[in-house]
């Protein structure tokens, strides 16, 4: 049996950088993924925006990992930073024209990325899925781990849940949350011998769906393979009217290999982080802070407690399947957001392999801090208690 400090389930970009912050606190790592490359959506899946690190008022909220994962997104490949949030004399003003977000490509940020997670001594395991747990009376144990050699179990002094669907937290008997309104999504790249052109394709994600569509579970066999049909139906459908306007020579390049769903289950647990009630709220416990990437001026600190399982001590989730409530879920499942829950999620499971307890959040925001992460309470205009 394989043992390590911290095992993260899920290469997403919240397991990716959950596993460098642990790693970095000298943590013996290992992620495991069950797919052939790092990045989950934000590379499978096609969404290749790195969305705001700013609250598009021209000052910055998020930093740390989450700024260098938008960097190393850009190592191999193309994209460019805004040239005001490359300048570091510039103002305020002149930041609030251009928010902090680049477009990027997948191929390259896979690379990047998994070459950054070996250099950091990270253990890599791909076609590696989750398919059980064993708990003891503190927590997790171990993970059961799907092969091609069989089950296989993985211990760890501390687990990680950045699967994006609350799988780890779901087999360890976390209380969770199903959502089974996703929309149909179908992002790809196009190319007519001439030009390359992506594509966002999907159904309104607010307003109501198209006649002829419906909603999906990201939990249920049907549901999971019905969405991938209909990702596949709309890429062909697109392109057949761009056949239809007179571009008869252009192909589906490049489609997802990946399903486009945003939301499917998440950690149930002490607290929900709310885009409604919490706007302008600072957490005596915040690990992080954000911008909203639908409206400039909106600005959000991220709990501990939005992290942290309850029935297992050392269990922490990261990225989309952190605690939150439907609005702030549209929040918590984005690229920026998932760095900044990856990252706390790596240091404090760091931490608990080390010392045998859950870190408390006031030595985890000193150490953020250390490692460039932003925590700046006087940018909020209210206060909660942990």
């Amino acid at each position: 049996m394989r043992t390590y400090d911290v095992v993260v389930c899920g290469g997403g970009v919240a397991g990716i950088a959950a596993a460098l912050a642990a790693a970095r606190q000298g943590a013996k790592t290992c992620l495991l993924e069950k797919e052939y490359a790092l990045g989950g959506l934000a590379t499978l899946g096609l969404i290749v925006i790195y969305l705001p690190l700013c609250d598009g008022e021209g000052v910055q909220m998020s930093g740390g990992i989450c700024e260098e994962l938008l960097k190393l997104s850009l190592k191999y490949g193309p994209g460019e930073i805004p040239a005001a949030w490359q300048n570091p004399t510039a103002c305020r003003d002149e930041r609030a024209k251009q928010r902090y977000q680049v477009q990027y490509q997948a191929g390259p940020f896979m690379i990047a990325a998994e070459e950054l997670l070996l250099s950091q001594g990270v253990t890599i395991f791909y076609d590696a899925r989750l398919g059980a747990v064993k708990r003891g009376q503190q927590g997790v144990e171990q993970v059961l781990i799907d092969t091609k050699m069989g089950q296989q179990a993985i211990a760890a002094k501390a687990f990680i849940d950045a699967t994006g669907d609350a799988d780890l937290c779901y087999f360890a008997g976390e209380q969770t949350v199903d959502d089974d309104g996703n929309r149909r999504t179908g992002w790809y790249f196009s190319y007519d011998g001439q030009k390359l052109a992506l594509h966002g394709q999907t159904d309104p994600i607010y307003g109501e769906i198209p006649a002829g569509s419906r909603l999906y579970s990201g939990t249920k066999l049907e549901d999971i393979a019905e969405h991938m049909f209909a990702m596949r139906r709309m890429i062909l459908s697109h392109m057949q009217s761009m056949h239809a306007a007179g571009n008869t020579a252009a192909y589906p390049l490049l489609i997802p290999a990946y399903h486009g769903l945003r939301m499917t289950r998440r950690l149930a647990g002490t607290f929900e982080f709310s885009d409604d009630a919490h706007e302008r709220v600072w957490f005596t416990d915040a690990i992080g802070m954000i911008g909203s990437w639908k409206q400039a001026g909106k600005r959000y600190s991220i709990p501990y407690r939005c992290i942290t399982g309850m029935q297992n001590h050392n269990l922490y989730a990261a990225g989309r399947c952190v605690s939150a409530e439907k609005s702030g879920w549209d929040l918590t499942r984005v690229i920026p957001t998932c760095a900044i829950t990856g990252e706390a999620a790596g240091i404090a499971a760091a931490l608990q392999a080390h010392s045998g307890q859950r870190p408390a959040a006031a030595q985890l925001q000193r150490i953020i801090m250390e490692q460039g992460g932003l925590l700046d309470s006087t940018l909020f205009t209210r206060q909660q208690q942990a």
